[in-house]
């Protein structure tokens, strides 16, 4: 739980860990707070040198450096950890900084891996619970889409679809990996639902008139909580391994991500900062969050008690 937070905070507090702009600064005779937050246009359109000359005094980040603009020296590019002052991890091939690149990569990933987790949660959870609740032809139908698509590897599944559209986007890469966790927790959501179906106190509330939807949402909706609550645990890490294999192999979105870092080791093998950083931080990510996914489901397990 503790790293898992950490990573979180890592994504909240990421404009404060690693930009080009400064936490606050008097720059062209004005005050700004938090510019490296808010992204003023009368800072970000000076060059870095401008904005040196005209600052009477300011409070950088952590790193002084953003993940999208790369040094223009040449001799910036490819440097190890601490090889040149204000890169701790070192720099890429664009000279761009590592550790920002990361501390962004790890905003990208959790929130894109949260907003995913949500519309899969709600997706497979409405179907699972209709397939269920009426079963008949609509579980049937629900059944057999589940079927078709968990007869596709995911990644391969993602791919297809980011090939299939004119233009890839991280709109049509977020339903893509939606896409593809539903079939698991409508699975789960219709096994629940068919098994308290059976309890008697939903049998009375069906005899005194309720209707399905109620039953669905009064008395089965609070049973099923902690499982999707374990299942969205166990998503996240999954989703940001799929999202990462993607930016390694190049069909990822152009946004900063470790996947990315990681696919340029490919091209200086001796930059082994490329490869360490990004891949120890994904290794470290995926362990802690399906620990909690674990200990979550742990809780949750009758037999375990």
């Amino acid at each position: 739980m503790i790293v898992s937070a950490l990573f979180v905070a890592t994504a909240i507090f990421a404009d404060f860990l690693a930009s080009d702009l400064p936490i606050v600064s008097k720059t062209a005779g004005k005050i700004w707070l938090f510019p490296n937050v808010t992204q003023p246009s009368a800072l970000t359109s000076m060059s870095p040198s401008e904005r040196a000359s005209q600052t009477d005094w300011q409070l950088p980040a952590l790193v002084a450096h953003g993940p999208w603009v790369g040094d223009a020296n040449p001799e910036a590019r490819l440097r190890g950890p601490f090889a040149l002052p204000g890169h701790p991890f070192g720099t890429d091939r664009a000279g761009r900084d590592v550790f920002a690149r990361l501390v962004h990569g790890a905003r990208n990933y959790i929130v894109f891996a949260l907003a995913a987790v949500a519309a899969s949660l709600l997706l497979g959870g409405l179907l699972g619970g209709l397939a269920g609740i009426f079963g008949g032809i609509t579980d049937a139908v629900v059944s057999r889409t589940i079927e078709t698509i968990s007869a596709f590897p995911v990644l391969v599944l993602v791919l297809g679809v980011q090939a299939a559209v004119a233009r890839a986007s991280i709109t049509t890469l977020f339903f893509a990996i939606a896409l593809t966790r539903w079939p698991q927790i409508a699975t789960m959501v219709r096994s629940e639902v068919i098994r308290i179906e059976t309890r008697d106190y939903v049998m009375a509330a069906r005899a005194l008139g309720a209707s399905p939807w109620r039953v669905l949402r009064r008395h089965v909706a609070p049973n099923i909580r902690g499982q999707l609550a374990a299942l969205g645990a166990f998503g996240i890490p999954a989703v940001v391994l799929i999202e990462a294999s993607l930016d390694f192999l190049g069909f990822g979105v152009s946004a900063p991500s470790w996947g990315e870092t990681m696919s340029e080791f490919r091209h200086a093998t001796h930059a082994w900062w490329l490869l360490a950083f990004p891949g120890l931080l994904l290794f470290i990510m995926v362990v802690a969050m399906n620990i909690v996914g674990e200990a979550r489901r742990a809780r949750l397990d009758p037999r375990g008690s």
